[in-house]
């Protein structure tokens, strides 16, 4: 049995570090993640045996003598800077906050975009996708949309789904293709693509919220104002008169026409959108076809509306479906 938890100790162990390497110097990774948990789990109970089949021996050292001194007073040394360590990591001060600085998620901070924590989503089967999206409010209202793809599409389009005032001011980003969430220039059919030529829409109404320009400069004249909530929640409180627009705007790689010869841009995003009113009494809404993202939509943002240079782009959708649940 003590092989087998010294061998079962270095393969967790071993996989705890690489994963841990990963974590701190790539995107985030729900693999990565789920891994690190379950080798931790495992470390935790091999640990535990070994703490167990040795017991007797820390006893002895602890309790025998000089040597039991001398060994006390380096645990409660050891034990002291370990908890240092820890009080510094909560409070972010050095050498933790060090450390943290030079990982990927805060040298690459401008450029991660990560959705509500009140938004779930999930892919009941391979060409659907459903989002969830919770209200803080009592008399909040939530939203349940299905975005359902033609079955022989391949690949699947890169997404994005947002929430803009009747403006145009974006409130939310509601979901973002995980693959386009960590990087302006994400790997995109295997090759590295800006993120504002995928999806130009969603990203020039993200830098009029966020302030950060796909270059990683600031943008003086965007972002937050006190007049405008970026948070969805006061939009959905019912018997307020509340109206908002929802928008999905997707791509697929590689969809390229007479029109569109890129080989791997292909034809330009498509712009579906729909109003919701939320004291309406029926839930459901379809989102239509408003436009596209071709033309200078890449270095302005605005929607293109000529929807007739589209060709087999448009069949992509199969059913996009939101219901607000009151």
């Amino acid at each position: 049995m003590r092989h087998l938890v010294n061998f079962g100790l270095l393969f967790s162990f071993s996989v705890l570090a690489v994963t841990g390497v990963l974590a701190y110097l790539r995107p985030f990774s729900i693999t990565v993640t789920q891994i690190h948990i379950i080798a931790g789990f495992v470390t935790l109970v091999l640990v535990i045996m070994h703490l167990l089949a040795r017991l007797p021996y820390f006893k002895n050292r602890i309790t025998k003598g000089k040597q039991g001194a001398s060994l006390r007073l380096q645990v409660i040394l050891f034990g002291s800077v370990f908890g240092f360590l820890v009080y510094g990591s909560v409070s972010s001060i050095p050498p933790a906050s060090w450390l943290i600085d030079n990982s990927y998620e805060h040298r690459n901070s401008s450029q991660i975009v990560r959705s509500s924590s009140l938004v779930g989503f999930e892919e009941p089967a391979p060409h659907r996708k459903w989002i969830v999206r919770e209200s803080q409010e009592n008399n909040g209202s939530g939203l349940s949309i299905l975005l359902s793809f033609q079955q022989e599409l391949n690949p699947m389009p890169s997404i994005a789904v947002w929430a803009e005032s009747t403006i145009g001011s974006m409130i939310e980003t509601l979901y973002l293709e995980q693959s386009l969430a960590y990087s302006e220039v994400p790997l995109w059919d295997d090759y590295k693509t800006q993120r504002s030529h995928i999806l130009p829409l969603w990203r020039h109404r993200y830098t009029l919220l966020s302030g950060i320009k796909p270059s990683g400069e600031v943008d003086a004249v965007s972002g937050a104002t006190e007049s405008h909530r970026f948070a969805l929640d006061p939009y959905l409180e019912a018997g307020k008169g509340n109206e908002f627009v929802l928008c999905v705007e997707i791509n697929a790689p590689r969809d390229f026409s007479n029109d569109f010869p890129d080989p791997l841009l292909g034809q330009p995003s498509l712009f579906y959108t729909c109003l919701v009113e939320v004291d309406r009494d029926e839930p459901y809404y379809l989102f239509e076809l408003t436009g596209h993202g071709g033309g200078d939509a890449i270095s302005t943002g605005n929607v293109q509306y000529d929807l007739e240079i589209i060709g087999s782009a448009k069949k992509m959708k199969d059913l996009f479906l939101v219901k607000l649940e009151k």
